[in-house]
Parts: C-alpha cells; structure tokens; sequence
C-alpha cells in the first residue's frame, strides 16, 4: 500500500512540476492557457508534452524553462502554430523531434528582441 501511495506522489508531482514550466505570468487558469494547448496539441499526436516554445523568434528549450519562466500574459498571444516533425527537426535539429510551439504576439517591435538570421541556417526552401 505505502508503494502505492508513493508511486501516486510521485506521479502527481511529476504531472504538476512539468506543467509548471509552461505557465504564464497571469493569475488563476489563464496562467494555464500556455500548457493546456500544448496538453491539446500532444494528445492530437501534433507534438510531445515537453515542445520547444518559440516566443516572437526566441527559443525557450523544456530543460531550459526550469530556471527561466515565460513572461508572457494569455492577452499577449495572437496565435499559436505547431510546427510538423520534420520541420521542427530541421530548424532546431534534436531538439525538435519533441516538437515545435510558435508563439506570435501582439507586443510593438520596440519589446521584440532582435535576431540575425544567416542565410545557411535557413533550410533549402526557405532561401532565395
């Protein structure tokens, strides 16, 4: 009986500590609108349970969200795409085989950082 109590500890800490990482800076369930579409998307099969998030072109690895936290707010997010596999593989290398979450939002270019991308990053369909 105490394994299985221990076992069910274990595993509910497990589910809460993973969802944590993707929460955002709201209050009540908005803070879980982030990680209730990735719980979405991974049970369509479209991505796993622990993507790369991809937040107006920064990357933010599911290792990397345990130091971090996402500050973003549900209001600011315009739209959310996940991206195939393969893509995801292409662009991020091994990374992206657990999957790719494109986050766009409605913050002014002056909060944007900016990126340089080179040109033999992009992949072959992507060049001029």
């Amino acid at each position: 009986m105490m394994k299985f109590f221990t076992f069910l500890f274990l595993f509910i800490s497990a589910a809460v500590f993973s969802q944590n990482r993707y929460e955002l800076s709201d209050e009540g369930q908005d803070k879980l609108y982030l990680s209730d579409s990735i719980t979405n998307l991974a049970k369509a099969g479209k991505i796993t349970d622990h993507p790369i998030v991809v937040v107006d072109g920064i990357p933010h690895r599911f290792e990397d969200l345990e130091k971090e936290r996402l500050v973003l707010s549900k209001i600011e997010i315009k739209k959310i795409i996940a991206l195939e596999k393969q893509a995801g593989i292409r662009i991020y290398g091994n990374y992206g085989e657990a999957g790719v979450l494109i986050v766009t939002t409605n913050r002014s270019s002056y909060y944007k950082p900016e990126q340089e991308v080179k040109q033999e990053s992009l992949p072959q369909n992507f060049k001029n």
